[in-house]
């Protein structure tokens, strides 16, 4: 389903929250299906939307042209739409917006794969796809590999928790109308390990399930602590690997604060 047909599909599921929840769905079963954007096709991969409020205002679209996308933006290292999991991506203009995306190295160049990328649409919605974490982003000898994929919890959360805090500084210069909707799905992780980088029982850190898919998140304001924000989801996360939620949580305190702070 093309982004323009998806936007009309969930048009009427609802508020804004469940038109969110429906648009994030049918571009996910997209994207699974090996049609996203710069023909990105992963076997697995994270899949985030942030919608600002205003998507379905008639009439209503942001200014996309080349001096407007960013402040001092260079569309070739477009380091305010950060793709995630490599943040040294290419950018360029598309049909239905602008994108950055990260190609997946090859000694052909036209077998050159889509590792991941982040589109802006001009309606506002951000949508953001990579396989970057999983490592490879093909599915080529994908059935020849006996050693299941592993995850670095870590780099995860402190990637995801900064490119939705860019994402937002991308949708609060476009001047976009709050609440802010994030949705984020996992898909083709059964069998991964998410690593802790610490001691766990055997069980702990194998994803059992396809899919993890945690609900939506809703933002009040564009300066939102974007980790307490994304608190449940990212704990949903770690309990389909079987933990009872972020190992990075102390006392209620976020113990990669200080790492985070830093980017």
């Amino acid at each position: 389903m093309s982004y323009r047909d998806a936007v009309m599909a969930a048009k009427y599921a609802g508020g804004s929250n469940e038109q969110a929840t429906a648009l994030h769905e049918h571009r996910l079963e997209t994207v699974v299906g090996g049609e996203g954007y710069f023909g990105f096709d992963a076997p697995r991969g994270l899949v985030v939307h942030v919608v600002p409020d205003a998507v379905y205002d008639d009439g209503y679209a942001i200014d996309l042209a080349e001096h407007s996308i960013l402040p001092e933006a260079n569309p070739s290292r477009p380091t305010q739409l950060p793709v995630l999991g490599n943040h040294d991506a290419h950018g360029t203009w598309t049909a239905d917006g602008f994108g950055a995306y990260v190609e997946q190295g090859s000694d052909d160049e036209r077998e050159a794969a889509c590792a991941g990328y982040s589109h802006l649409f001009s309606n506002g919605v951000i949508e953001s796809v990579s396989a970057i974490p999983f490592g490879e982003a093909g599915a080529e000898n994908e059935s020849e590999q006996s050693e299941p994929k592993q995850l670095d919890g870590r780099a995860l959360e402190l990637d995801l928790t900064r490119c939705v805090r860019r994402y937002l500084r991308v949708l609060a210069y476009h001047q976009q109308m709050a609440p802010i909707h994030v949705t984020l799905t996992m898909y083709g992780v059964r069998g991964c390990l998410l690593d802790s980088s610490e001691p766990e029982p055997t069980d702990a850190g194998r994803m059992s399930e396809d899919m993890l898919a945690p609900f939506p998140v809703n933002l009040s304001n564009f300066d939102a602590d974007v980790r307490t924000e994304l608190a449940n989801p990212i704990d949903a996360l770690w309990r389909g690997a079987g933990y009872p939620g972020s190992p990075f949580f102390e006392s209620g305190e976020w113990t990669l604060r200080s790492a985070f702070d830093g980017q």
